[in-house]
């Protein structure tokens, strides 16, 4: 399966308040730790995770990285879910046609 990390790194909670709060904005992980209820090494795990997944990426300033969505992998994944989405609709639609 193509998306297999991408739904691995989606699978927990913090992951998914991270790419929430990115969805505003880029931040660094400092940022993140102030607003997050998890400590920076935590956070800092999270983000390796997601950045792994392609899920975001870092650009370097100075001293520190700015964490970003990645645009075009979650529009990948999306279409990607929508196609099956509307597949297994279409599924059940038929099922459902079959039983009248």
């Amino acid at each position: 399966m193509p998306y297999e990390n991408q739904f691995a790194a989606l699978s927990h909670s913090l992951r998914q308040e991270i790419l929430t709060r990115l969805q505003s904005a880029p931040a660094t992980v400092g940022e993140l730790t102030g607003i997050l209820d998890a400590s920076q090494p935590v956070v800092s795990q999270h983000l390796k995770v997601l950045k792994e997944a392609g899920l975001i990426s870092a650009t370097p300033a100075g001293s520190k990285r700015i964490y970003q969505i990645e645009d075009a992998q979650l529009r990948d994944l999306r279409a990607f879910l929508q196609a099956r989405w509307h597949g297994a609709l279409q599924s059940l639609d038929d099922k459902d046609e079959n039983h009248d």
